[in-house]
């Protein structure tokens, strides 16, 4: 087949940064992508997962509407939407937000295909999952000037507009990169207090550090203001790391905010081998950050005062 397609951009190739703190380059290839105006879809409003109805073939599925390697979402199980139960969405041309749970693959991976899908035409209508739709979708909204139009699941759309992926999952691509950070200081309130040596706390979550709450006082009494995202309105969030100069985290959704931080932040992530992911590391040589690894369960730093004394050290 042959879909209209525009804005696209060029393929390149980005390598870590010589001094990489973790000894171990990565290089990753950046594909080709553009903006794609398709016929007779249906679409998952929640993941964005579109099945393409309009041509003479069987229905089948379009690959960069998804943000997984499609190897791992088929061992895990996907969500195609199914062509025989759907709702006709609007009659123009429609951009699907997805309302995916994870707050890393929302920000990094989907809000950048709202944005240039507006870019490319800011006539477009843009919907959501009824039931998924949140306060950082409305934000979204106000501030880049659409309405979100809510649907159930699974929609027909007689005209499509789907922002492709290419194939950079866990790769933030650096255009990306630069549409967030240029949201983010629209999206940010002025807090002139904000501290500038943070930690981002993850205790009671999933993959939380054992006897985070040692830790947290130990890096309190070092001069870190502790704080819980979760317990933040978003523009603050995206405030405080727009401030911050020093930011320390467990491996987790928060540090995905460093994409609105000011170039230079020096960065200590606790990793957690048993859920390796260089995702943030990638992040921080895309922003221009000095990005730092500590390990906070290969039993390197045995205790709380172990693990707090090695992180201070990193920041000085």
């Amino acid at each position: 087949m042959d879909p209209r397609r525009t804005n696209g951009s060029e393929t390149f190739t980005m390598s870590c940064p010589d001094d990489c703190a973790t000894n171990a380059p990565l290089s990753h290839l950046y594909e080709a992508r553009f903006t794609y105006e398709l016929e007779n879809t249906v679409v998952n409003t929640v993941t964005g997962a579109t099945v393409m109805c309009g041509t003479s073939e069987p229905p089948f599925f379009v690959r960069e509407s998804i943000s997984w390697p499609f190897e791992s979402i088929v061992s895990h199980g996907l969500d195609v939407p199914e062509i025989r139960h759907t709702v006709p969405g609007p009659s123009r041309p429609t951009v699907v937000f997805p309302s995916t749970r994870n707050y890393y693959h929302w920000l990094i991976e989907e809000l950048p295909l709202i944005v240039r899908a507006i870019q490319a035409d800011p006539d477009i209508a843009v919907i959501a999952n009824a039931d998924g739709t949140t306060d950082r979708h409305e934000r979204v909204a106000r501030t880049l000037g659409f309405s979100i139009q809510q649907y159930p699941k699974t929609v027909r759309l007689g005209m499509q507009v789907l922002p492709g992926r290419a194939n950079d999952s866990w790769f933030i691509h650096p255009q990306d990169a630069s549409h967030l950070y240029e949201l983010g200081q629209r999206l940010s309130t002025n807090v002139d207090n904000s501290p500038e040596r943070v930690y981002i706390s993850r205790r009671g979550a999933a993959r939380s550090l054992q006897d985070e709450a040692e830790l947290e006082t130990l890096l309190a009494g070092a001069g870190f203001a502790v704080l819980d995202p979760q317990a933040m309105l978003w523009e603050d969030q995206i405030a405080v790391f727009r401030r911050a100069r020093i930011v320390v985290a467990p491996h987790g959704a928060g540090l995905s905010n460093l994409v609105f931080s000011e170039p230079g932040v020096r960065v200590v992530e606790i990793t957690n081998g048993r859920h390796y992911n260089r995702c943030f590391e990638w992040l921080c040589h895309v922003q221009g950050h000095d990005y730092i690894p500590i390990s906070g369960d290969d039993g390197t730093h045995p205790s709380p005062r172990d693990l707090s004394a090695a992180i201070t050290e990193a920041v000085a």
